[in-house]
């Protein structure tokens, strides 16, 4: 049987969503799905289609992501069980940008 919704990398080839496509498939913590801004996309890393992994995107970029180059969507839920720690270091405030965000209000 082939894998089935096998989202692969633009640039490595990773599937992003890994899934043997039987039924009880479970891939907790192994999905890199989410949306970033047309402007780090498009204007940053130069894609128009497709699906990067977070290390080749941000390879692209020349930059590590933070929770602002994500849109405000639910597929970008920073406690989603099925993200990688990768992706869900990068949706969720670090500490110093809570910090920041406290003292400019």
């Amino acid at each position: 049987m082939s894998a089935v919704n096998q989202s692969h990398c633009a640039d490595c080839g990773q599937a992003t969503t890994p899934c043997t496509g039987k039924r009880g498939c479970r891939h907790k913590g192994k999905h890199e799905y989410y949306a970033v801004h047309d402007q780090v996309w498009i204007g940053e890393a130069g894609m128009d289609s497709g699906f990067l992994c977070i290390s080749c995107l941000e390879r692209r970029i020349g930059r590590r992501l933070d929770v602002a180059d994500f849109k405000d969507v639910p597929v970008n839920e920073p406690a989603d069980p099925w993200h990688t720690e990768r992706l869900a270091s990068r949706l969720a405030p670090t500490p110093v940008a809570l910090l920041e965000e406290a003292v400019a209000s």
